[in-house]
């Protein structure tokens, strides 16, 4: 099978894809967008629609930066997935940040903790 774009990604937008042959929905590179709704409401539908058919998720998020609005969304989306809870679903999330951004670190671990959802803090070097 071949990748599925969700959304391409520009310098203010991150790329979301699916891969089917791993079965991960990736979200990396910046999430500054004035329009949060416009990436992360089509995600939102593509969640739902996944769990309608399918038990199973990985999950890696690895963005270099996200404003308020971005953040508020996607948070939204980390409580939407900790709705797919075990036994009934296999979903494992990972948060990746670069060795030297301390904020990223801090903001996945805010995640974690507030949106409900069983989360891997993964340090890139």
């Amino acid at each position: 099978m071949s990748i599925v774009i969700l959304h391409e990604g520009t310098k203010n937008t991150p790329r979301i894809q699916y891969d089917p042959d791993t079965n991960t929905l990736s979200i990396t590179g910046r999430s500054i967008t004035e329009s949060p709704e416009a990436v992360y409401g089509p995600l939102d539908v593509w969640i739902r629609t996944h769990f309608r058919s399918y038990k199973q998720l990985n999950i890696v998020i690895f963005l270099d930066y996200i404003n308020s609005g971005s953040s508020k969304s996607l948070r939204d989306i980390l409580r939407l997935i900790s709705t797919y809870m075990p036994p009934e679903y296999k979903v494992k999330v990972k948060w990746k940040y670069e060795e030297d951004d301390e904020s990223m670190h801090e903001l996945g671990e805010h995640y974690r903790d507030s949106a409900g959802v069983r989360m891997e803090i993964d340090i890139v070097i």
